[in-house]
């Protein structure tokens, strides 16, 4: 099965464990990438790859 092209930062933070308000932050300082669904109460999408690129910068600077 392949993976999922984006993931919701529900899904995010329930596979890293860290937050979702944690996630969602990175995203508003632009420290993690996502797509923005259109609406003010718009879904963010998050890259898999891209998440694991924040992950491991956020263990380095741990």
């Amino acid at each position: 099965m392949p993976k999922p092209q984006w993931i919701t930062t529900t899904e995010a933070s329930q596979t890293s464990g860290i937050p979702k308000r944690t996630i969602i932050a990175a995203i508003n300082r632009g420290a993690l990438s996502a797509q923005k669904l259109p609406g003010l109460t718009g879904a963010f999408l998050i890259s898999p790859a891209d998440l694991q690129v924040w992950l491991a910068g956020r263990g380095k600077a741990a």
